[in-house]
């Protein structure tokens, strides 16, 4: 027959036994609850990181005037955040030449929408990036009023591209007004490349100050041509932006005697898209030429060309072969 001591030590052991199981399922859920939150975060850290890839992607379909990549890819810096990276280049007649990579970090709390190696220097007639100072070229808004001292100075680079011996040139050309695809292929020479066409602008902002991010139009084949199916992809790629916020937030500041100007990117799209319903009358305000510097030479005094911009140029070597 047991006595009260027995009891006393069951009920000890019952109870250690219970601790036990107490402690055991408590571990197991705080390790389940852990691991649940680390998911949780992993997921999110992915997610900002996708958005950040998602966001360049797309931009660069529908903006950065001649500005390709050559690859995209994520760098961990720990376990809930990293860098997302682009190099990038720009073809001048067919040569291709580096242009400034693309950063942008992302983690559990951010997703850095913001390219930041297009950023600018320079004064009223050129621009720089601000890290390895490629020359951006400028286009220029014919709406805006350019005799203003606080403003940028419409440049003519085409009468100084003539003494850029063996160099291919890449040049930014503002029209006088818009022109549709077909009347530009009629106005430019069959010897010099058109890499990219502007949507221009229909406000009076000035469009010198924007930085290539901001700059809206649409990249050609390597033989400078569009097609219908490349214009409805780009209004899409367009469309898409805009749904997605990528474009509401690019509100720029300029002046205009002593005044202010401002940019407003997403009402801007949206008048493009509401008057190019279609590839054949849809218009553009500029184009990026590149080519050899002499080739330009045919382009001096032509009174459609409001403005022209030197961008990005290299030596011609024995080893480039050039599409024009």
């Amino acid at each position: 027959m047991k006595n009260l001591s027995d009891f006393e030590k069951i009920a000890r052991k019952s109870k250690r036994r219970n601790r036990i199981k107490t402690i055991f399922i408590s571990s197991m859920v705080a390790l389940l609850s852990l691991g649940l939150i680390m998911k949780i975060m992993t997921e999110v850290t992915s997610h900002n990181g996708n958005k950040v890839k998602e966001h360049y992607l797309l931009m660069s379909e529908i903006a950065y005037p001649n500005i390709s990549y050559t690859n995209w890819y994520f760098t961990p810096t720990s376990n809930y955040s990293g860098q997302f990276h682009s190099d990038r280049f720009k073809t001048i007649d067919g040569i291709e030449v580096p242009y400034e990579s693309m950063n942008a970090n992302y983690s559990l709390r951010i997703a850095d929408l913001e390219d930041s190696a297009v950023w600018q220097t320079g004064n009223k007639t050129t621009s720089y990036t601000h890290i390895n100072h490629y020359k951006n070229p400028m286009f220029f808004n014919v709406n805006h009023d350019y005799s203003s001292e606080d403003t940028f100075q419409v440049t003519k680079d085409i009468s100084i591209i003539k003494e850029m011996n063996k160099q291919a040139v890449e040049v930014a050309v503002t029209f006088d007004r818009g022109y549709t695809y077909q009347e530009i292929q009629n106005k430019i020479p069959d010897n010099l490349l058109i890499n990219w066409y502007w949507i221009g602008s229909s406000g009076k902002g000035d469009t010198a100050t924007l930085t290539p991010d901001t700059q809206y139009g649409l990249k050609s084949y390597e033989d400078g041509k569009l097609t219908e199916k490349d214009f409805l992809q780009f209004s899409s790629n367009l469309k898409t932006a805009l749904n997605k916020g990528y474009i509401s937030d690019k509100v720029e500041t300029t002046y205009q005697n002593g005044k202010t100007v401002k940019i407003d990117s997403k009402e801007e799209v949206e008048d493009y898209l509401s008057n190019s319903k279609d590839f054949r009358s849809a218009k553009f305000s500029g184009v990026i030429l590149t080519g050899r510097a002499e080739s330009f030479a045919q382009l001096e005094n032509k009174d459609w060309i409001y403005a022209s911009n030197i961008g990005q140029s290299v030596i011609i070597q024995p080893y480039h072969t050039l599409t024009k």
